[in-house]
């Protein structure tokens, strides 16, 4: 048994890549292709062959690394734009570091816990549940209950409430302290009245039934000491919070936030407004970039609180609406006034917690630096593969050109209808996953969400149309398959989830007029000229820095395909993918290139 443990750890550490002083082993290798939803950009390749699955996917690995790696040597990593962007993700490791230490690693499930849990895991209980929104009305029929003992013919005087029955089971609630009082009952006893979410309620025993448990079934019994430790961390967290907060007052500056809202809204209510087709309004990447252009630097130094006389600006609350996402389902100036002050209760929270992460140096922490190490990385690659985008002109003769060449000269080319959500907040995109596993139809998943992605109509739909049109996506509708959903595709700092949902050849019926079509086209050609110019580039940087590609350990590696997104939830609140999502990108390989990299 240790023998085979060994092996697995040493197999983790080979080597499968050298790119100057630092590898990437079979452990960072088969972290990545395991999370990560990865469909290759090269149609040529063959999905379903690991070997060339595993090969298209180093090479982009491998470009992401190069990128990343050139992007500091460039002193990327001390410009604004990467520190705005990055900063926040910072400091929600160093959070969830503090959480671990503080919460998670004190709680210790004792032996009377662990009984506890057994005894009540063996039993369901059978409840019915009377609830009304009127406090009166709820402690008068249980006072009646209470002397008379009468329950059924007492409940009819109260027709106004409303009852059903509830299964309870170990775990089930909220409130461990409620189920235990509902444990403790004997039949046909009932609960004092209980404050909830709902309103006023009381329980009443109907049914206990016995149903027992295997006491060496591993499964059964981890599960249940997840849901009593689950509960013990959220009594920790609440005690620590009331610790690190005692005595805390922070006051918002008022010309900040207005700052702030102003922002926001104008920037909202500035979007095409029909909320028969738009139904999430989001302030995207290009919109924060808009604002932090249009301000001035004395509006972005602002302090909108202090924390220990140190300031948190305007520019560091923007920041952090722009790592986690900011919308609304409709144009109200009230409701973005009133979510951006939930946002801004939140991140002076946040930002309390993490002055004290700071303090203790976990960013200093091993596991924190090995996780931004991973995030700095991907970071770095996407504003280097930005920047390429950035520098790229196309003068109208060159777009004219391309749309003849391709559009009007080609004779028959690929049509693709494809079906997109694009939404900033990770919190949703999981939901839409959540929906997909309950077998809900994606057709109808988009219409919740209306017209998040300017490449799709009021249905949500492409409509047919060839590749070059659909900007960045378009190379990727080469190699989906009829009706898959794929996703979620990191895009500026959005996630995008699709569906092809229908593909045809181009016809000469398909007129398609320069004019019509110029702007998607115009983007289309940015990113084909910005494809090849990269793909030069990193076959010049796995040049420059001396990469080796060691196959014989690559063809070893055994890995599982995972085609759904998994987040990652973070301590204190908040979540990120599970690991960075790779962009596809192995053109640059050739043959050539190829014989280079060889050890």
């Amino acid at each position: 048994m240790l023998s085979s443990i060994n092996v697995y750890a040493q197999d983790d550490n080979s080597v499968i890549v050298k790119i100057g002083n630092e590898n990437i082993t079979v452990k960072d290798f088969r972290l990545r292709i395991e999370l990560s939803p990865y469909i290759s950009a090269n149609k040529t390749i063959d999905q379903h062959s690991d070997r060339e699955f595993k090969n298209d996917f180093l090479y982009s690995l491998v470009a992401e690394k190069l990128w990343a790696k050139d992007a500091e040597a460039l002193g990327f990593i001390s410009s604004d734009k990467y520190k705005f962007y990055f900063k926040p993700l910072e400091d929600l490791f160093v959070r969830d570091a503090l959480f671990k230490r503080e919460v998670n690693d004190k709680v210790k499930l004792s032996a009377v816990d662990v009984n506890n849990g057994i005894q009540k895991s063996q039993f369901k209980l059978v409840t019915q549940v009377i609830s009304t929104k009127d406090s009166g009305k709820i402690y008068s029929f249980f006072n009646q209950i209470k002397k008379n003992k009468n329950f059924d013919s007492t409940l009819t005087n109260f027709s106004e409430f409303d009852t059903s029955d509830v299964n309870v089971t170990s775990g089930s609630l909220k409130d461990e302290e409620i189920e235990d009082s509902l444990y403790s009952l004997k039949l046909n006893q009932f609960t004092l009245p209980i404050k909830s979410e709902i309103g006023w309620i009381i329980f009443r025993l109907k049914n206990k039934i016995f149903t027992p448990i295997d006491l060496n079934d591993k499964v059964t019994m981890d599960r249940m000491k997840k849901a009593i430790r689950e509960r013990r961390i959220e009594i920790r967290y609440h005690e620590y919070m009331e610790e690190l907060l005692a005595g805390t007052r922070i006051d918002i500056n008022r010309e900040s936030f207005l700052f702030v809202f102003r922002s926001l809204w104008d920037i909202i209510r500035g979007k095409p407004g029909d909320t028969d087709i738009i139904k999430v309004y989001s302030v995207n990447e290009f919109d924060f970039a808009s604002i932090i252009k249009s301000s001035t630097q004395e509006d972005l130094n602002k302090p909108l609180f202090s924390i220990e006389k140190n300031n948190i600006s305007v520019k560091d609350f923007l920041g952090d609406l722009s790592f986690n996402g900011f919308s609304v389902p409709r144009q109200d100036s009230i409701l973005v006034f009133q979510k951006l002050e939930k946002r801004a209760k939140q991140f002076v929270e946040n930002q309390i917690i993490t002055k004290e992460g700071y303090k203790r140096k976990l960013n200093l922490a091993p596991d924190v630096v090995k996780d931004l190490s991973l995030w700095r990385q991907k970071y770095l690659a996407e504003l280097y593969s930005k920047s390429i985008l950035d520098s790229i002109y196309i003068s109208d003769d060159e777009l004219y050109d391309y749309y003849l060449n391709e559009i009007v000269n080609e004779k028959e080319y690929p049509l693709f209808n494809l079906r997109i959500v694009t939404l900033t907040e990770l919190d949703e995109v999981s939901k839409i996953f959540d929906l997909l596993k309950e077998g809900k139809d994606f057709a109808e998943i988009v219409k919740q969400y209306g017209k998040t992605d300017p490449l799709v109509n009021e249905n949500c739909e492409t409509g047919l149309k060839p590749f070059p049109l659909l900007s960045d996506i378009g190379k990727l509708a080469l190699s989906l398959k009829l009706n898959e959903v794929y996703g979620p595709i990191r895009r500026n700092d959005a996630y995008s989830i699709v569906q092809l949902f229908d593909k045809s050849k181009s016809s000469d019926s398909l007129q398609l007029s320069f004019e019509s079509v110029k702007n998607e086209l115009r983007s289309g050609l940015r990113i084909k000229i910005m494809t090849e110019k990269l793909e030069k580039i990193t076959s010049n940087l796995a040049e420059k820095y001396n990469v080796k590609i060691y196959n014989d350990a690559l063809d070893k590696i055994q890995f599982t395909k995972i085609p759904m997104f998994l987040h990652r939830f973070m301590g204190f609140g908040g979540r990120i993918a599970g690991v960075p999502l790779l962009t596809p990108f192995s053109g640059w390989m050739n043959n050539s290139v190829r014989k280079k990299l060889l050890p």
